[in-house]
């Protein structure tokens, strides 16, 4: 008989004390009030050999809570805005290393998704491997050959981990809250929000068919570059709870010993995974965010294969800019022009001391740019700065941690592939010429002209707009004694626009169309501030 759901919960909020106190955390179970008496008995007994220090205890914790709550550290291990830096180094340590799901359970899900045998006459593959080649927390990946020979790799989510998953973000989220709660003095961490980033991330993973999609578009990007591919999604195969891929043969990148005994120049990979970095998140703006090595295979003609798109980074082209004369900045050593990037980009308050701003940048980048060139690493750089986001206010930027965790592994793949060499100096040319495009007069250009875009699609907008305004209005939804401090805005916005629909009279009576565009843009401009203060 299954326990009603509370009970569940409870069961599980007890373990987890559980866990806390055997762990050398006891003190926190008790202070977010999980079963604390219980908790307290629990200490007693304890032995003391376990570790000292906070972050192999919270390590040992995750490990022990299960495979959501791995992944969950694995996230947090690129969070050193939220966590002290030794804490952080130590959660990277946390593998995703389950046994591999039954396989009756497995064939389970298959014959439920195609809805037909596994195999034999009429079933969908001719031959199915029953030995995973590679198992994880929600899915696992077994070859198989298909009825007209081809020989495929076939990703399968583990049977029912979508309410495991569930059940322990549930459980999350209430720690979270708790957290929040009677950790007032650490709410600047903003647990929930954490948590409901963590949730969105880990929700994609469990659609097989959005990483069949994050596939093809790597594929359709890297068309045009040398040296680099994804396997064919063999969308006929592919589910919801299953992708199915061509299968490829190669070495995984970090076998160096292997990859020089196949006869592949490791230097020659090295530029080549450079150029992929800089591609993706410079050209495309769209990468590939679990570039761990088990994830980059080298095949026989040397071309980098690319597999396993559950997580993806975006960056627009504001955040493009940014990171690129960031860097450029950086690697010229340039640390004044580095901090007023972060103000122009609005990463930091627009009153934040320069000055001090950029000692604290010279602080962190110094040590680093003062090591043998092999030894520079730009992800530590990353890594340091965004250890000073509280002192100077700097909001947290998820893509940009994301960026900064593939920056990490990108430097460990080029060092093993070549110790001598550094990535970045092999992408700086990449790098600046990119920048001075976008950053020069005719990138410049285009980012005016992208953003009166912008503009003109909220000007065309009006209508649409004035009628919310307008149904808030007769629903009764507007106060406009609520917020006294918008007052004058609105009143601003108010005037600009009857400014310029004056002047746009006054034009149309001097048949002056330059002055009429204006005065139209002006016009729009005031009533789009005005709806938007309304």
């Amino acid at each position: 008989m299954r326990l009603p759901a509370n009970i569940r919960r409870n069961l599980r909020l007890m373990r987890i004390g559980h866990i806390l106190a055997t762990h050398g955390l006891a003190a926190l179970a008790v202070r977010m009030r999980l079963f604390y008496p219980y908790v307290w008995l629990v200490q007693l007994f304890r032995g003391d050999e376990l570790p000292k220090d906070l972050g192999p205890q919270i390590r040992l914790v995750l490990e022990q809570l299960g495979p959501t709550f791995i992944k969950f550290g694995q996230m947090l291990s690129t969070r050193v805005d939220l966590l002290p830096m030794d804490v952080a180094l130590e959660l990277k340590k946390l593998q995703d290393d389950v046994p591999p799901e039954p396989f009756d359970r497995v064939c389970r899900v298959l014959e439920r998704s195609f809805k037909k045998p596994l195999t034999g006459e009429d079933g969908v593959f001719a031959s199915f491997d029953e030995q995973p080649i590679a198992a994880a927390s929600i899915a696992q990946v077994h070859f198989a050959e298909l009825k007209d020979g081809r020989r495929v790799a076939v990703k399968v989510r583990r049977d029912h981990i979508s309410k495991t998953i569930e059940s322990d973000l549930a459980i999350l989220k209430l720690l979270a809250s708790l957290f929040d709660r009677y950790f007032s003095e650490y709410r600047r961490l903003k647990a929930p929000r954490v948590i409901e980033e963590f949730a969105t991330t880990i929700r994609g993973e469990l659609n097989l068919r959005a990483e069949a999609a994050h596939a093809s578009r790597f594929a359709e990007n890297f068309a045009e570059l040398e040296g680099v591919r994804v396997p064919d999604v063999l969308w006929e195969y592919t589910h919801h709870e299953v992708l199915t891929t061509e299968r490829i043969s190669g070495l995984p990148i970090d076998e160096r010993q292997a990859l020089e005994a196949a006869g592949h120049d490791c230097l020659k990979l090295c530029e080549r995974a450079a150029i992929l970095f800089f591609h993706m998140v410079f050209v495309d703006g769209y990468f590939h965010a679990d570039m761990h090595p088990g994830n980059i295979f080298v095949a026989e003609n040397g071309d980098i294969v690319l597999v396993d798109f559950g997580i993806v980074g975006r960056l627009d082209i504001k955040s493009r800019r940014y990171i690129g004369e960031m860097l450029v900045a950086f690697l010229q050593e340039d640390y004044r022009r580095s901090a007023e990037v972060h103000v122009e980009a609005g990463y930091v308050p627009a009153d934040t001391d320069i000055s001090a701003f950029e000692d604290a940048l010279r602080e962190i980048a110094v040590p680093i740019f003062n090591r043998p060139l092999a030894d520079i690493s730009i992800a530590e750089l990353l890594l340091s700065m965004f250890a000073v986001t509280e002192r100077f206010k700097m909001e947290t930027q998820p893509e940009l941690l994301l960026l900064q965790k593939t920056m990490v592994v990108i430097e460990g793949v080029a060092r093993e592939l070549a110790d001598q060499v550094n990535i970045w100096m092999l992408a700086r040319p990449l790098i600046t010429s990119w920048v001075t495009r976008h950053m020069g007069p005719v990138g410049k250009t285009e980012a005016i002209a992208g953003e009166l875009r912008d503009q003109l699609r909220d000007w065309m907008r009006l209508p649409e707009k004035i009628d919310g305004v307008l149904s808030r209005i007769e629903e009764g939804n507007v106060s406009f004694h609520s917020e006294p401090s918008r007052l004058p805005i609105v009143i601003g916005a108010m005037l600009i626009a009857s400014g310029g629909a004056w002047l746009a009279w006054s034009a149309a009576h001097q048949a002056s169309t330059p002055i009429m565009i204006f005065a139209a843009l002006l016009t729009g401009f005031g009533f789009i501030l005005t709806l938007s203060r309304a």
